[in-house]
C-alpha cells in the first residue's frame, strides 16, 4: 500500500501544471497580422428557458483601422426591441488597448461617453440632458466590453490551456467582468458542394454565461456563437 501511494504521489508531481494565462492588450498571443477592415452583419436570436423566442434582431458591424492615428474602431448598430435604435463605437489603439467608447440609445435619450486609462475607466452618462460621471478602478491590462468579442478570432491559443481576459463592463456589480477562453475543437462547415469553411471552436465563460464560438480560419471572423445564461440562451450567426 505504501509503495502504491508513493508511486501515485510521484506520478502526480510529474504531471504538467497549467495556470490560467492572462491575455492583455499588446500580448503576443494576439496575432495582429490577422486584423483586417470588415463590414459584417450578425443575426442574434435570444430565447427564454422555455425556448420561447424573446428577441430576434440584426446587428451591423464595422471594423476600421486608422494607422495614421494609431486607432482601431469597432462600430455597431441595431434595433432592440424593434423600433428602438442604438449604436456604440469603441476605439482602441493598434494593440486593442481601449481608448474611448460612445454608446447612444436614441429613443431613451440616453448616451454614455467612456474614457479609458491604465488603471481607471471614467463613464459620463447623459440621461435626458442630466449629465453624471463615475470613475471605476481597474487593474492594468483590461479590454472593453463592447469590443472584446471582435478580437476572439485573432487569438492564437494552444490546446489544453485556459486563458483569461479582463473586461470592463459598467453594467455589472464589479466593473471587472472577465472572460475565460479555451480552445475546444476544430470543425468544418459545408456551406455548398464546393464551399467549405474550416473553423476553430472556442469555449468561453463570462459571468453566468457559457458557450461556444466558431471562428472562420480563413478570415478570423466570428461566424457563430451558441451560449446559455441564467434566463435563457442566445444564438449569434454571421449572415
Amino acid at each position: 500500500m505504501k509503495l502504491l501511494a508513493t508511486v501515485l504521489l510521484l506520478a502526480i508531481t510529474k504531471l504538467p501544471l497549467f495556470a490560467q494565462v492572462k491575455i492583455k492588450p499588446g500580448d503576443k498571443l494576439i496575432n495582429y497580422g490577422w486584423i483586417k477592415p470588415s463590414h459584417d452583419f450578425y443575426r442574434n436570436q435570444i430565447t427564454d428557458t422555455a425556448g420561447k423566442l424573446v428577441y430576434d434582431f440584426v446587428m451591423e458591424d464595422f471594423t476600421t483601422i486608422d494607422s495614421a492615428s494609431g486607432h482601431i474602431v469597432f462600430a455597431r448598430s441595431r434595433q432592440i426591441p424593434a423600433g428602438s435604435f442604438s449604436t456604440d463605437t469603441s476605439v482602441t489603439d493598434l494593440h486593442f488597448k481601449p481608448v474611448r467608447m460612445h454608446e447612444i440609445h436614441y429613443q431613451r435619450n440616453v448616451s454614455f461617453d467612456m474614457r479609458f486609462y491604465d488603471e481607471l475607466a471614467a463613464v459620463k452618462t447623459n440621461r435626458k440632458g442630466t449629465v453624471t460621471e463615475r470613475k471605476y478602478p481597474m487593474s492594468a491590462g483590461y479590454f472593453e466590453d463592447n469590443m472584446i468579442e471582435y478580437i476572439f478570432g485573432y487569438l492564437d491559443l494552444k490546446k489544453g490551456v485556459s486563458y483569461a481576459m479582463d473586461n470592463f463592463n459598467k453594467d455589472t456589480a464589479s466593473p471587472s467582468d472577465p472572460y475565460t477562453i479555451e480552445y475546444a475543437f476544430a470543425d468544418t462547415w459545408n456551406m455548398a458542394p464546393d464551399h467549405r469553411i474550416t473553423c476553430t471552436v472556442l469555449h468561453f465563460t463570462h459571468g453566468a454565461t457559457s458557450g461556444y464560438i466558431w471562428i472562420d480560419d480563413s478570415t478570423h471572423l466570428m461566424i457563430k456563437t451558441v451560449a446559455n445564461f441564467k434566463t435563457g440562451s442566445y444564438l449569434l450567426t454571421k449572415i
